[in-house]
């Protein structure tokens, strides 16, 4: 089975007068322990996407479908429980809470899905440990650099054992080498605990850590580069 599914989702935004079709009969699958990138320019519908593929908007037509369960199905408290425990996010703000520590902030995680318990206390500390963060656990996210910051957020994305990961612009605030190392880790954290990922990206050189890259415009998949070879090229002249 599929960890993801977008079956000829489209989204319509109304404003007054005027129609904007944002997802146009998109079709997308991710299997699990798969890293897709997701590019295209600015309007092209990549957000709108995610938010589609993380059950914070619902299609106009077509259904998203995670674990073989439709999201359109859920109802509005059930489709907010099924987010909390099925799906992982990373966004470019890190989204820390100010006044929790490290292993705090990572812990809310299991806080809210009612599984703060000694085993996952010892797996928030076992993903920080691999993310380099094992010094880090008891500081507040004001003393930690822009790189460790969005290291603490992926350990808080995955340490509910989420079935989809969703990263937005992850490596958008960082430098060159910063970028690289979590784009990388994330990746490697995906891969080896079988995640689907989904990474929405401007920057085409943190296109290189994907499995496929999936182009959009105007709401619609115009390229799927998927050999090694093909993504490559790409991560070095976009």
């Amino acid at each position: 089975m599929s960890a993801l599914e977008a079956r000829a989702v489209s989204k319509l935004y109304r404003t007054h007068d005027i129609e904007v079709l944002a997802v146009d009969s998109l079709t997308l699958t991710v299997e699990p322990g798969e890293f897709v990138a997701l590019i295209g320019p600015s309007g092209s519908g990549k957000t709108t996407m995610l938010a589609l593929l993380a059950g914070l908007l619902l299609p106009d037509a077509g259904e998203v479908v995670i674990g073989g369960r439709s999201l359109s199905s859920l109802g509005k408290a059930g489709l907010a429980a099924f987010r909390l425990e099925q799906i992982g996010f990373t966004f470019q703000a890190h989204n820390l809470v100010p006044y929790l520590t490290v292993r705090e902030n990572v812990e809310l995680m299991l806080r809210l899905n009612g599984r703060l318990d000694r085993q996952g206390r010892a797996r928030a500390i076992e993903l920080l440990t691999q993310l380099g963060l094992e010094h880090r656990l008891n500081n507040l996210p004001s003393e930690l650099s822009g790189g460790q910051q969005q290291r603490v957020a992926i350990a808080r994305a995955l340490v509910h054992e989420p079935r989809i990961v969703l990263a937005d612009e992850p490596t958008a605030s960082l430098d060159s080498e910063r970028a690289h190392q979590v784009a990388g880790i994330l990746a490697q954290l995906i891969h080896a605990q079988g995640r689907a990922g989904i990474m929405v990206t401007h920057d085409p050189r943190m296109c290189i850590y994907a499995d496929r890259i999936v182009r959009l415009e105007d709401g619609r998949v115009t390229r799927v580069l998927t050999t090694r070879e093909e993504i490559a090229v790409f991560a070095q002249i976009g």
